[in-house]
């Protein structure tokens, strides 16, 4: 079956997802991108946007619509299939179904959290994976935040970064073992996002080729953006993500937008 150069496992950052909405609307005070809503006035005055994308800007009987950054419900979930985390020397591990619950923070337009993600039926050289306290086959991480950025704005492309909770001392996304192969996962992760259309849902697709991420930079950043992957007390190696996930809102599905408008 699995070998110990394929050992998978279901990608693991995935929730993140906040894709749903994803970033800002251009306005005065913030910078794209940033996640809210483009909400249609009661009646065309002063200023706002003519489009329902809130893109393009207009007064007076044009500026039929208004941007509103945030979510006003802040929570979403996320469901997935198939995930697999490899290692650039070949290393894998699999899981068959993924899911998580999270949220917007208040007042922050640009990061989403609150958020664990359980990965179900994982396996590793033909073994049940389980992380502490979990029941077998199942791996649950440790506490995730997501922040949308800039993968390159000039052609209007953002991306959402999922990372460990600022809370997590360990640093590390999660630690499970598979039949005494013991694996730990730490860094960082990128996915792209659709930006400029108001939607309930997003589907992210996390990409990866030989152990590299598929994209791995921020524009504004010299530094690449990666996991990294430790098997068996050894030293950690890059590793890439693949797996694809549906992010939808909850309490009645709003429709949300990432606006890159700068």
């Amino acid at each position: 079956m699995i070998r110990m150069k394929r050992i998978r496992i279901a990608g693991l950052c995935l929730v993140v997802a906040f894709a749903l909405g994803a970033v800002l609307a251009p306005s005065a005070s913030a910078t794209a991108p940033e996640y809210g809503r483009c909400i249609k006035k009661a009646k065309a005055e002063g200023k706002g946007y003519t489009s329902n994308k809130c893109t393009v800007t207009g007064e007076g009987k044009k500026a039929k619509y208004e941007w509103i950054p945030g979510a006003a419900k802040t929570k979403f979930e996320t469901k997935g299939g198939i995930g697999i985390l490899t290692s650039v020397n070949g290393q894998k591990v699999e899981c068959k179904t993924e899911s998580s619950v999270g949220e917007f923070f208040e007042g922050n337009n640009k990061e989403a959290g609150n958020m664990t993600i359980k990965f179900n039926e994982c396996v590793a050289l033909g073994q049940a994976c389980t992380s502490p306290g979990a029941k077998a086959g199942e791996l649950v991480t440790n506490d995730v935040e997501a922040l949308v950025g800039w993968e390159n704005k000039a052609r209007k492309k953002t991306d959402i970064e999922l990372h460990p909770a600022k809370s997590v001392s360990s640093g590390l996304f999660i630690e499970f073992n598979c039949a005494g192969l013991v694996v730990k996962v730490k860094g960082a992760v990128l996915v792209p996002i659709k930006n400029d259309k108001m939607e309930t849902s997003e589907v992210l697709k996390f990409k990866a080729s030989k152990g590299k991420q598929k994209p791995e930079k921020w524009e504004e950043s010299s530094s690449p953006v990666i996991l990294e992957a430790s098997f068996k007390s050894g030293p950690y190696e890059q590793s890439g993500q693949e797996i694809t996930s549906t992010l939808k809102e909850l309490a009645g599905e709003e429709a949300l937008e990432l606006n890159a408008v700068v």
